[in-house]
């Protein structure tokens, strides 16, 4: 058994997106440009409707899975295919581009706080191909594995024999964490999966590390994740994310991820012809 220790963390940088949404991007940086299997991650959080109000109007995807997870707030998706989903506080939102859809996420709120995550998961060459689709997942659906008074909700994955809701073509684990102070979790992982934290709320420890609110940590190599709540009074949480690598060369233009140059040229082409879906 080897511990894993976090060889990086950083609190993101301020970056736009959609129609003017202000958010925080942890991974797609030029710190840390991707981590396979995961291609971006995006921190949403604003209580000013300006940074979120305009939202995210149709867009196209080609090549990955889009998961999108609400902490505060409502927003409703659509997509070309005909899928339309109302995500609401605790909700996720699962969708794979697959050969290519055309989405749109915007908020159904005027004011109050927005808050959550984006995650961007790679397809394989062999799926990046297929029919896109579209799942949502209900916050009381995930399942829970508990460690005395703290515990971890499982979105998709396994732990400690909870199995996440949620099937995503790329294995993976997707969990939302709970620590009550001055207490600790650990827990076993596959060895050779890529993984990183993201704390939400107060800060953890991880080996001789502290990371705190609003930064992201990405582990070593290991088969052990211990997370320790160093606070006496409050509570930690955030997120832990593992993924299985694909191996396979990324090459990314916006919003289509592929293999090669021209499989990007042909996702251009594609869109534009309108093959789609409008």
């Amino acid at each position: 058994m080897t511990e894993r220790k976090l060889i990086y963390k950083s609190p993101g940088i301020s970056a736009t997106d959609g129609a003017g949404v202000k958010l925080r991007r942890m991974i797609g940086t030029d710190e840390i440009p991707n981590l396979d299997p995961f291609l971006m991650l995006d921190e949403f959080k604003s209580d000013s409707p300006e940074d979120y109000v305009a939202g995210f109007p149709d867009h196209p995807h080609r090549g990955f899975e889009t998961v999108t997870y609400l902490l505060e707030g409502v927003m409703e998706h659509n997509d070309s295919k005909g899928n339309r989903g109302i995500l609401e506080t605790g909700g996720v939102q699962w969708m794979t581009a697959g050969r290519g859809i055309v989405h749109s996420e915007m908020p159904k709120q005027k004011d109050g706080m927005l808050r959550g995550y984006q995650l961007w998961v790679n397809l394989p060459a062999k799926q990046k191909m297929i029919e896109p689709g579209y799942f949502d997942v209900f916050r009381k659906d995930w399942a829970r594995s508990e460690f005395g008074k703290s515990y971890i909700d499982v979105l998709t994955g396994k732990i400690n024999g909870s199995i996440g809701p949620a099937v995503s073509k790329t294995p993976m684990l997707y969990a939302h964490f709970y620590i009550q102070p001055n207490d600790t979790i650990s827990i076993p992982v596959a060895e050779n999966w890529n993984g990183f934290t993201h704390v939400a709320e107060g800060e953890v420890e991880i080996g001789k590390e502290i990371l705190k609110s609003g930064f992201i940590g990405i582990f070593g190599q290991g088969t052990i994740i211990t997370i320790s709540n160093p606070s006496a009074t409050k509570l930690a949480e955030g997120i832990l994310i593992l993924g299985e690598p694909i191996g396979e060369q990324v090459v990314q233009y916006g919003p289509f991820v592929m293999n090669t140059k021209e499989e990007i040229m042909q996702a251009f082409s594609d869109y534009q012809s309108g093959n789609f879906g409008r």
